[in-house]
């Protein structure tokens, strides 16, 4: 009987790399952990940045705009009322109120920010903002103020409106030039104390100063009418101080209290920082 020959069993045994022992010139080992997740998002990060640049900007309507002050044209300027001022000194007719007759559409068409509603055709709404610019400056200058618009022009009938103490009157059976002229005769014989004319047209400035008027040209106008806001603003701030003053309680105390107050303030605070 024959017997089989075994091999002999030979275990391989691997051996181990041999680690290398850290040295002082060894590089750190590279951080591999999230490396996928932190490109993808980097890259949508940068997306994120681009989308934004390109999207409109917000209104920013809220903010205050710089002040720009607004550069008036040149003007004629023939005559003017020698006092410079509005205000009526009394000469005997105390029931007489000073009249300024206005030409409209003559203003709208030399005020920037009138002339260009004026020329694109809006009328109506370069009406309204000269309207609304003299009634502050009528309350505040004590003075009837009466402006005058080419009803030919504007499309409407003759006809007379009140807006707050203004009159606004449509000449529509003559133009503006003709109606001032004759409203100034008229007021003038009435006893009138003093009667301006507003327009930079050089005929109806002849017209006006021959029948009596004093004679402001537009640019004269809209300076007057900025200097009232001036004084208006400056008005609103004093009372603004004021107001606020008066609620303050260190306003309403003797400054000894007040200094006390300080002192006991001062003490409070350094005891809570020990």
């Amino acid at each position: 009987m024959r017997t089989a020959s075994v091999s002999p069993l030979v275990l391989v045994v691997k051996s181990k790399k041999s680690q290398p022992q850290k040295g002082i010139d060894e590089a750190p080992p590279r951080i591999t952990s999230n490396v996928k997740q932190n490109l993808q998002f980097l890259k949508l990060w940068r997306e994120f940045q681009k989308q934004k640049s390109s999207s409109p900007k917000p209104a920013t309507s809220y903010r205050k705009k710089k002040a720009v002050k607004e550069e008036l044209p040149e003007d004629t300027e023939l005559y003017q009322d020698p006092t410079s001022k509005l205000y009526y000194t009394n000469q005997g007719l105390e029931t007489a109120v000073p009249v300024l007759l206005v030409d409209g559409y003559n203003v709208c068409g030399y005020w920037p920010k009138l002339k260009k509603h004026f020329m694109k055709g809006r009328l109506d709404i370069a009406r309204q903002k000269l309207v609304d610019e003299l009634i502050t400056f009528s309350v505040l200058k004590e003075v009837k103020v009466v402006v005058v618009f080419d009803a030919m022009m504007s499309g409407l009938p003759t006809h007379k409106e009140s807006f707050a103490g203004i009159d606004v009157v449509y000449s529509g059976e003559s133009c503006a030039d003709a109606w001032i002229e004759k409203e100034v005769v008229a007021l003038k014989t009435d006893g009138c104390p003093k009667v301006w004319v507003v327009t930079s047209d050089v005929c109806q400035q002849h017209s006006a100063h021959g029948a009596g008027a004093f004679v402001w040209s537009c640019k004269a106008l809209v300076s007057e009418i900025k200097a009232s806001q001036r004084e208006i603003e400056q008005i609103l701030d004093e009372q603004r101080s004021s107001s606020v003053q008066g609620k303050l309680l260190q306003h309403n105390l003797d400054s000894e209290v007040v200094h006390a107050l300080k002192d006991l303030k001062k003490k409070l605070s350094e005891n809570e920082s020990t």
